[in-house]
């Protein structure tokens, strides 16, 4: 039951107008926001599993959105550009199915305090929102909040590959250049051809370029410019930022 990546961005302007604007944006809710339960519930069967959307949608559901700032702890960080795959560990499934993960804790920079004045009121809406998936006794549910040592955090995931449409029709020809992300304005580093693995995975990612297409991260600098893979470690992690996020359960 993994969060996903919606889009993120380094801390801008002052934190009394972050804070404004996350309360005030449309197309959003402010995650510590009382009640949010009220506000939502699941689409069922969705391609990337129940997504939880805005109550009363009907047939065009929207995706909930919720967002606030966060910090983005050093503790299991997988925002790698292979999140550590570990091709002899067979735990860690397919290549193709990898997720970019980390996990959220509350915000310790004093002139951000709200971060960690709202973070229990964020958890309690997640709570929530785990509570409405429809029960049953074949499966344990999953929490994205972890608690280690008295320590809560939130999980935070990104998919990092997406089939092509030639893939999902059964076909063998290369991937389309419309659909590849390298042709919609970003540089070539973001192509799956030349994206940044780890020796042991090269081989892995060679077999997904005729059939998968890269789904970078959609973190930001304070230029407004997306991080490059090659810098996911050392910009994000214990970094401060500020997170837009979609809840889906698997």
């Amino acid at each position: 039951m993994p969060l996903k990546a919606n889009s993120f961005s380094t801390q801008a302007s002052t934190p009394a107008s972050i804070c404004r604007k996350l309360q005030n944006a449309p197309g959003g809710f402010y995650a510590a926001t009382p009640k949010l339960i009220r506000h939502v519930e699941y689409f069922i069967g969705g391609q990337d599993g129940n997504i939880l959307v805005s109550k009363g949608g009907g047939l065009r559901p929207t995706e909930f959105i919720i967002h606030n700032v966060f910090e983005i702890s050093q503790n299991d960080f997988n925002f790698t550009p292979d999140t550590n795959f570990n091709p002899s560990n067979v735990f860690h499934g397919h290549f193709a199915d990898i997720k970019l993960s980390c996990q959220l804790t509350a915000g310790h920079d004093d002139v951000f305090q709200f971060s960690s004045e709202d973070f229990p009121d964020v958890l309690n809406n997640l709570i929530h929102f785990e509570g409405l998936i429809p029960g049953t006794r074949e499966y344990e549910k999953l929490s994205v909040i972890h608690n280690s040592l008295s320590q809560r955090s939130i999980k935070l995931t990104h998919s990092l590959f997406k089939a092509s449409q030639e893939n999902q029709r059964d076909t063998t020809s290369q991937v389309d250049s419309d659909d590849n992300y390298s042709t919609n304005g970003l540089s070539s580093v973001f192509d799956i051809t030349t994206w940044p693995v780890a020796d042991r995975c090269k081989g892995h990612l060679q077999r997904l370029i005729s059939t998968h297409i890269i789904c970078p991260l959609p973190a930001y600098n304070l230029d407004h410019k997306l991080i490059l893979p090659s810098e996911y470690e050392s910009k994000l992690k214990g970094a401060l930022v500020e997170v837009h996020m979609a809840f889906c359960h698997h």
